[in-house]
């Protein structure tokens, strides 16, 4: 097995608790995912929090725009009718512009109200927007590590005893060798015995001989 797969293994052993620690690591996806949902969910009403603040904010810029118009219209028929002698005339559009004003001034502090609560509403997405990305980050790695876990657990499932991790194709070669070589070293024994009894024929009809007399004693 190359170093790097070794080392590989290793971490992952370190790391985690063979199948406990894969069981511990699912409910840990879960509360993850669980999370992640929730917080897009709050994103999702900031975004439209925020997206209803700023519609607010543009419209009540859009009116203070609009009263200024109309104050400078008021302003212009007070101008005229004082010019034309017109007292009454002058005072009435005098008391439209003091109107039209008032409800300017409180529509800059609705605006400027509005803007802040948009500026809020902008950060806690911004907010919102890390979070998620970092819960999404943890859940990728998380979920890595559950499939590596899960892939070391199985080899260590399929090899004999202790082992750790899989066995090069060198190493069992080298183990079947060596169970082989015992039965070689009888096979060789035996080959040399008979080969011995091979090259004296007079001994093997000694031998012959004295199993049947051992063998006619004991019938007796």
């Amino acid at each position: 097995m190359p170093d790097t797969l070794k080392t590989l293994f290793k971490r992952i052993q370190e790391g985690m608790e063979g199948l406990a620690g894969a069981v511990m690591g699912d409910r840990a996806e879960r509360l993850l995912d669980e999370e992640i949902r929730a917080v897009d969910d709050a994103l999702h009403g900031a975004r439209g929090e925020h997206a209803a603040a700023k519609a607010r904010r543009i419209a009540s810029e859009q009116h203070q725009v609009a009263l200024a118009t109309r104050i400078s219209e008021r302003e212009a028929k007070v101008e005229a009718a004082l010019r034309q002698g017109r007292a009454t005339q002058a005072r009435k559009a005098a008391d439209e512009v003091v109107h039209l004003q008032a409800e300017r001034g409180q529509r800059m502090a609705e605006g400027q109200e509005l803007a802040t609560q948009e500026r809020q509403f902008a950060h806690v997405v911004e907010q919102l927007e890390g979070r998620l990305r970092r819960l999404k980050h943890q859940l990728d790695i998380l979920r890595a590590s559950n499939s590596l876990q899960r892939a070391q657990a199985t080899v260590a499932r399929r090899q004999p005893g202790d082992a750790q991790y899989p066995e090069p194709a060198f190493a069992s070669a080298a183990r079947m060798k060596q169970r082989r070589a015992p039965a070689q070293g009888n096979a060789v024994a035996s080959q040399g015995k008979n080969s011995k009894v091979a090259d004296d024929p007079a001994q093997a009809v000694l031998d012959r001989a004295r199993k049947r007399i051992t063998s006619s004693a004991r019938k007796r």
